[in-house]
């Protein structure tokens, strides 16, 4: 039998773009461009991962801009 915890969280678009602190416009590029990877159950139902989501979101650096981080 599973737990909770190894079961993965799944995020709608909206709730992705919370929470990263960018427009849900942002997300759905990076869902087409294949940069973020995502599960869709029907024509107007894609949920990605909240592992994924947190695993792309390291290399952004949120703020009033949102500025991607770049190598220094």
């Amino acid at each position: 039998m599973r737990s909770n915890s190894q079961e993965p969280k799944w995020l709608s678009i909206q709730e992705c773009a919370n929470h990263l602190g960018v427009h849900k416009n942002t997300i759905r590029n990076l869902l087409l461009s294949g940069k973020l990877p995502a599960t869709r159950y029907s024509s107007r139902v894609i949920r990605v991962a909240l592992t994924d989501l947190e695993a792309f979101g390291k290399a952004f650096e949120g703020g009033e801009q949102g500025q991607w981080k770049t190598s220094a």
